[in-house]
């Protein structure tokens, strides 16, 4: 007598493989010092910032959403970082992290709008607006619409001088 697979059987033999092959792949502990980004009115240039900042951390308990952490410079000094990937920045309106910077690393820029740590990108393999689909998710996240996102024919479009890089959009 054959024993015929069920449809359920068949599926979640073809899910346990890679279910298991997704476990074999290590998930790195901490973010890459080469992808973060310096927090809100970071010094720029970055060896500027790296000079003025004396790795207090003071910027790290102070901000409500835990954006803001810690990495290792090249130096082994800690520095603070973002990952908008990991962890976007909300743009505080009172921007706590600046305020707690005493060694002028973090430079006071008047509103969360003048904030300018990258700029967002709109990747159209992975938007579903350049398939078609209707989307505005990235748009209403985020916190300047019309300013730093537009929706234009459908589709996303960042308007570079406008993008704060907190990744709320992601």
């Amino acid at each position: 007598m054959v024993h015929r697979r069920s449809r359920r059987e068949l599926l979640r033999g073809l899910f346990a493989s890679f279910r298991e092959a997704s476990e074999r792949v290590p998930v790195p502990s901490s973010p890459d010092a080469g992808t973060v980004l310096r927090p809100p009115g970071a010094l720029w240039p970055d060896h500027e910032f790296l000079a003025a900042c004396t790795g207090c951390g003071d910027c790290v308990p102070v901000c409500p959403t835990d954006s803001v952490f810690t990495i290792q410079g090249e130096d082994d000094k800690l520095v603070p970082a973002l990952s908008p990937s990991a962890k976007p920045c909300y743009l505080c309106t009172d921007l706590p992290c600046i305020a707690a910077c005493k060694d002028g690393a973090l430079e006071d820029l008047g509103a969360p709008e003048q904030v300018r740590m990258g700029i967002a990108r709109v990747n159209p393999r992975r938007c579903v607006t350049f398939q078609g689909q209707a989307c505005d998710r990235c748009y209403t996240a985020c916190p300047f619409p019309d300013l730093a996102i537009m929706m234009i024919g459908g589709r996303p479009l960042i308007a570079s001088g406008m993008c704060t890089g907190c990744g709320l959009c992601e």
